[in-house]
C-alpha cells in the first residue's frame, strides 16, 4: 500500500460510517412510512410486521458494523497521528495532519497555512508524503 492510501484510510472509514448512517436513516423513513399506511396496519394486510420487521434488523446489522467501524477508526486514526507525529518538520506535519487527520480540502488547508493551493498540493504535499514514507516504512 503506498503511503498516501495508508495516510487516507482513516477518511475511508469514516465515509463508509456515514454511508451506513445514510441507509440507517433511509430503513427508519422507510418503517416510518409503513406504519403510517393504514392499509399496512395488523388486520389490513399486506406483510406490515414482516417489512418493519426486516427494517428493524437492517437498521440493528446497520448499527452493529458502525460500531464495529468506529474502534477500527480510533484504532487507524491513532496509528496514523503517531506516524504523522514523527515527521520532524513542522510544516509537513501540520500539513499531514490538516489533510489526513482532519480531513480539510487543499483549498483550506493552503488558507490555513498561508501559502496558495498549488504550492501546498504540488509541493509542501509532496515532501509531506516522502517525509511520511520514510517513517511508515523505513
Amino acid at each position: 500500500m503506498d503511503v498516501k492510501q495508508w495516510l487516507l484510510r482513516a477518511y475511508r472509514i469514516d465515509q463508509q460510517i456515514q454511508s451506513k448512517n445514510e441507509q440507517i436513516e433511509m430503513w427508519e423513513t422507510l418503517a416510518q412510512k409503513v406504519t403510517s399506511d393504514p392499509s399496512a396496519l395488523p388486520g389490513g394486510g399486506g406483510g406490515y410486521s414482516s417489512r418493519v420487521e426486516t427494517y428493524c434488523i437492517k437498521i440493528a446489522d446497520a448499527q452493529a458494523e458502525i460500531e464495529r467501524q468506529r474502534d477500527e477508526l480510533i484504532s487507524v486514526r491513532r496509528e496514523i497521528e503517531e506516524a504523522i507525529n514523527k515527521v520532524q518538520n513542522v510544516t509537513l506535519r501540520l500539513l499531514l495532519e490538516q489533510r489526513y487527520l482532519l480531513c480539510k480540502g487543499w483549498e483550506d488547508i493552503a488558507e490555513f497555512m498561508g501559502y496558495c493551493v498549488e504550492y501546498v498540493k504540488r509541493d509542501i504535499h509532496r515532501q509531506a508524503l516522502r517525509a511520511a514514507r520514510e517513517i511508515i516504512a523505513p
